[in-house]
């Protein structure tokens, strides 16, 4: 039964960081295209989608430290929460 555990919780972790992932190659691409763009209906809505990304990061952020706070041996815990907090460097809010 501890098996099960230990292999449903990297299932969740490892879902975790790709989500922190596509948060961070998501939100660079948005930035870049901000830049850019001279569209005011297309800024907001791009502001919008960051907004909306930075959200999820912090939720995932919340989720990763009190995983760790209940486990601080587990070094894909660790993995995560590192991953989590550089993400933030990405976001332009």
């Amino acid at each position: 039964m501890n098996q099960e555990i230990f292999f449903y919780s990297e299932s969740i972790v490892f879902s975790l960081c790709k989500e922190i992932e596509f948060i961070k190659i998501r939100s660079k691409n948005i930035n870049r295209s901000l830049k850019t763009c001279h569209n005011k209906s297309l800024s907001k809505r791009l502001r919008l989608e960051l907004d909306k990304l930075n959200k999820n990061r912090l939720k995932i952020l919340s989720i990763s430290e009190s995983m760790f706070k209940t486990n601080s041996d587990d070094l894909s815990l660790e993995f995560l929460l590192e991953i989590t907090k550089r993400s933030n460097s990405f976001q332009q809010i």
